[in-house]
């Protein structure tokens, strides 16, 4: 009897393993030519998001959605904002906090990124039919969220 067979749990993640890495080294591939690092392409991203979500942002959001420590998020932003593409402002509710906003070229950028990625990924899910995408995008999103619930629990003070 193999592995999986004997725990499907760890197949799952086996399997979820593999995917993060092959997604991860595509994910270079996908934003090539949007001149910009694979990391500085995911911030863009978030941030075009989030703004129209209606979302303000600052560097302790970034860390907490990019899954990254806040000197990590601190630095990928002023690494943005020296590129000319975020601004910090003040934030209109709390004067000593900072939100961040694309600038224009950072919109332009965004647009430039989220264009080469519906090309791309047309392109790579060809033949993938419209209900195995769904069903994908499905399971994809309960994974995180078992996941998520993972990371909660085991933050959680005890």
């Amino acid at each position: 009897m193999t592995t999986h067979q004997q725990n499907p749990e760890l197949a799952m993640l086996r399997a979820a393993e593999t995917f993060w890495r092959t997604l991860r080294d595509a994910s270079g591939p996908l934003v090539r030519g949007a001149d910009c690092s694979r990391a500085a392409a995911a911030l863009i991203r978030m941030l075009a998001t989030r703004t129209r979500e209606g979302n303000p942002t600052q560097v302790g959001d970034v860390a907490h959605l990019m899954r990254v420590d806040t000197s990590v998020a601190s630095r990928q932003v002023s690494q943005l904002v020296d590129d000319g593409l975020v601004e910090r402002l003040v934030d209109t509710d709390d004067r000593r906090a900072r939100t961040l906003h694309l600038t224009p070229a950072g919109v332009a950028r965004a647009q430039e990124i989220e264009t080469r990625l519906a090309q791309r990924t047309a392109e790579l899910f060809a033949d993938w039919d419209a209900h195995d995408l769904a069903t994908a995008t499905e399971v994809l999103v309960r994974l995180s969220a078992t996941f998520d619930r993972a990371s909660v629990h085991e933050r959680a003070p005890a």
